[in-house]
């Protein structure tokens, strides 16, 4: 877990510190309450006005703790703590934008999907970048750079993804044909279904009802991603 401080020094100057960085044995409430108030006092900052979480119900279990053990300090937050909870921008930002994306959920799982592929080993990407070699030598395409897998809490990362995939477009193509059936196989395969409790990803493999990993795509999959950024470049 990251805390962050921000605060205003005697000149009205914003400042930005790192506070704490470890690992944390697990997403209760109470925990991340516990490890907040314990570095607090660490730093021995007894003035806290807001503190900026996501807004999973382990965090708002967090806040409370914080407030109630708040109140009984020096300085007691302002309004009794009231306040102190605010909501991460760039997280309700995240939420809006993958609600967003719904409309092509096939599309990007597709795309995703084969990224996925040539990142699950340094033998699938290193095939991987001899395709994006070949077809730049051929002039089909202008950039050697090779997608990122994106990452769920982070809609950036997913622009990012596509627009790095879209670049390099004909190398999947090309990858299709030059791993014979690898990679067509992949897509035959059961999809594991990825489910989020209180902050934790838990993977279950080989569901009660398996489902066909979604993908590869095809030129419908390319046209919405193309479509998804003109739509985001022009705003």
């Amino acid at each position: 877990m990251v805390l962050t401080a921000h605060f205003i020094d005697c000149s009205w100057n914003l400042h930005k510190r790192i506070l704490n960085f470890g690992v944390i044995p697990n997403h209760k409430g109470n925990t991340i309450g516990k490890l907040l108030e314990t570095c607090l006092l660490q730093w021995r900052i007894h003035k806290v006005l807001t503190v900026s979480v996501d807004n999973a119900s382990a965090k708002k279990v967090a806040i409370e703790y914080l407030q109630k053990k708040m109140a009984g300090w020096k300085n007691p937050p302002v309004l009794g703590g009231k306040f102190m909870h605010v909501r991460c921008l760039a997280h309700i930002l995240n939420i809006i934008v993958r609600a967003g994306l719904t409309i092509m959920d096939r599309s990007c799982a597709a795309i995703q999907n084969a990224v996925k592929y040539i990142r699950s080993s340094s033998n699938r990407l290193d095939c991987f970048k001899e395709c994006v070699q070949k077809e730049t030598q051929e002039g089909h395409i202008v950039s050697q750079r090779i997608p990122a897998l994106d990452v769920p809490t982070r809609w950036n990362s997913t622009f990012l993804m596509l627009n790095i995939a879209l670049e390099v477009k004909p190398a999947f193509a090309r990858m299709a044909d030059e791993e014979d059936n690898k990679y067509k196989d992949y897509f035959d395969e059961d999809e594991e279904v990825e489910e989020e409790h209180e902050g934790e990803i838990k993977v279950q493999k080989k569901s009660v009802q398996p489902r066909k990993r979604v993908g590869p795509p095809d030129a419908a999959d390319w046209e919405k991603a193309e479509g998804f950024l003109r739509c985001d470049n022009d705003n």
